[in-house]
C-alpha cells in the first residue's frame, strides 16, 4: 500500500482559532491485495470519506435497493437519466427503477473513465464528460459523433443554438505555490473550443464582487500571521483543498462545479442581471454562488458566503428563485434551499429529520418540478428521492450497484419529460 498523508485544517469563527488534525489514508495501488479485515476497512473507509470524488458509499450496503418508495399519484412522472461512477456508463430508468435505456463505450485504458454529468439531448444524442479526459457525443446506440480531448470536469451545458459549455482545469504559479484555477469553455456542436474565461486572468475582478473570507488569500495569510511560515499541505472543509502530487502540492481555488443558463422568468423581465441565458456558476471552494452576463461574463449578482458549504447544482427555477444544494461539510449535514435572490431570504428548505439524517459530503444535485416536488440527488449515499413541499418523500431510489459490500454512489440524477423519452424508446 502507498500512505498519503493529509494535514485538515480546522478553522473557527473569523479565522481566530487554528488546530491541525493529521489524517492518515490508505489509497490502493494496482496489483496492491485488498485488507480483508472487517474493522480495518471500516477504518479505511471512514478515512477516505475525506478524499474527493470516491465511487462508492462509506458505509456497508444494507436494505433494499431500487425503487423503495413509489406514491405514483404524489410524483411528477418521467425517466431518470444517471452515470455510473464505476464504469463509463449512462443510465435511463424509468418510475419503477427498471433500466429502459443504455449508454456505453468501453474506454481502452484502466482508469481512464470517471463519466458524470451526462445530459441528454432532445434527439436522444448524448454529451458525457468523462473526468480530465475528454467531452464526448454519443448517438442513441453509443455510436461516437465526436470526442474533444480537454482537462474537463463536472459539467457540460448545452445551449439553444447548438453549443455548449463546460469546465477546463488550468494550473498556475500563484504566490509561489501551484494552484488550479479553472476555466469556462464555450464549445461548438462539433466539440470544437469557441473561447474561455479563465478565473486566473479575471481573479482581480472575482474578488472585487466575491466575498474573500473563504479565500485561498485569506486562509494563507491567516495561517502565516499565526504560524509565522508557509504551509501548503492543509484541506480546510468547506475552505480550500490541497492535494499531494509527487513532490509537489497543488491547491484548488474556486473547484467551480455548475454552470447552468438562466430560464425566462418575470424577474428577468424585469431585472437585467436574471435574465433569460444569463450564467449560474457554483464555486464550491469559496462557498458562493454567482451569476455572470452571457456575453461579457460580467459578475452580476453574488450570494453564499456564510451560508453555505461546499455547494453544488444551483438552478433558476420558474418564479425565479435559486434552488441549491448545499452540503454542509463543517455542520456535517446537507440541506436543498430556494432562495430568493432579489430579497436573498430562503423561502423553502428541505433537511433531514435529525439533520444528520441527511448528508452528503462531496456530491449532489436538486431539481424542481412543475407540481413543486423537488427531486434531491444524496450522492454519496448512492440515494435519490423526491420530495413535496411540505417534505414528504413520494418516490426513493437506493442505487443497487454494490462492489464489496459498498454501495456505488451517484453523482447527479435528472428526470426527463415522458414527451421526450418516449418518442425515443419506440
Amino acid at each position: 500500500m502507498k500512505w498519503r498523508k493529509r494535514t485538515v485544517l480546522a478553522i473557527g469563527s473569523g479565522l481566530a482559532v487554528v488546530a491541525l488534525i493529521v489524517v492518515i489514508t490508505l489509497v490502493p495501488r494496482d496489483g496492491d491485495t485488498p485488507v480483508q479485515s472487517e474493522s480495518d476497512l471500516n477504518r479505511r473507509l471512514k478515512k477516505l470519506r475525506s478524499v474527493p470524488y470516491t465511487a462508492v458509499t462509506g458505509e456497508k450496503a444494507t436494505g433494499e435497493s431500487g425503487v423503495v418508495i413509489h406514491k405514483p399519484e404524489k410524483t411528477h412522472a418521467g425517466y431518470n437519466i444517471y452515470c455510473s461512477s464505476l464504469s463509463p456508463e449512462v443510465f435511463l430508468i424509468d418510475m419503477a427503477g427498471e433500466i429502459v435505456h443504455r449508454w456505453t463505450y468501453p474506454e481502452q485504458r484502466k482508469r481512464v473513465w470517471v463519466w458524470a454529468p451526462a445530459v441528454m439531448l432532445d434527439n436522444g444524442d448524448l454529451l458525457v464528460v468523462n473526468k480530465m479526459k475528454s467531452l464526448k457525443k454519443l448517438d442513441w446506440h453509443s455510436n461516437v459523433i465526436w470526442e474533444s480531448e480537454m482537462e474537463v470536469h463536472h459539467e457540460v451545458t448545452p445551449l439553444p443554438d447548438g453549443t455548449f459549455y463546460t469546465f477546463v482545469r488550468g494550473q498556475e504559479i500563484y504566490r509561489e505555490l501551484q494552484v488550479r484555477f479553472v476555466s469556462i469553455v464555450h464549445v461548438d456542436s462539433e466539440g470544437k473550443e469557441i473561447d474561455r474565461w479563465s478565473t486566473y486572468d479575471h481573479l482581480g475582478e472575482i474578488k472585487q464582487q466575491f466575498d474573500q473570507r473563504a479565500f485561498l488569500d485569506t486562509i494563507l495569510d491567516s495561517i502565516l500571521a499565526l504560524e509565522g511560515g508557509r504551509a501548503t499541505e492543509w484541506t480546510v472543509p468547506g475552505h480550500i483543498e490541497a492535494y499531494k502530487s509527487g513532490d509537489q502540492t497543488q491547491y484548488d481555488y474556486f473547484h467551480m462545479n455548475t454552470i447552468s443558463l438562466l430560464p425566462e422568468t418575470p424577474l428577468g423581465r424585469e431585472d437585467n442581471r436574471f435574465k433569460a441565458g444569463n450564467l449560474l456558476i457554483c464555486s464550491r471552494n469559496v462557498n458562493q454562488i454567482a451569476i455572470l452576463e452571457k456575453d461579457t461574463k460580467e459578475i452580476l449578482w453574488v450570494w453564499g458566503q456564510g451560508e453555505l458549504q461546499w455547494p453544488h447544482h444551483p438552478t433558476m427555477i420558474d418564479n425565479g428563485n435559486i434552488l441549491v444544494f448545499d452540503n454542509g461539510v463543517r455542520n456535517k449535514n446537507s440541506r436543498v434551499l430556494e432562495l430568493n435572490p432579489v430579497t436573498r431570504t430562503i423561502e423553502w428548505e428541505y433537511a433531514g429529520d435529525p439533520p444528520e439524517s441527511f448528508y452528503s459530503y462531496e456530491k449532489g444535485s436538486a431539481q424542481r418540478f412543475p407540481n413543486g416536488n423537488t427531486l434531491i440527488c444524496e450522492g454519496d449515499k448512492g440515494k435519490v428521492f423526491e420530495v413535496t413541499r411540505d417534505g414528504e418523500i413520494v418516490w426513493e431510489w437506493i442505487n443497487p450497484v454494490i462492489v464489496k459490500d459498498r454501495r456505488a454512489q451517484v453523482y447527479r440524477m435528472l428526470r426527463l419529460e415522458p414527451g421526450i423519452v418516449e418518442p425515443l424508446l419506440e
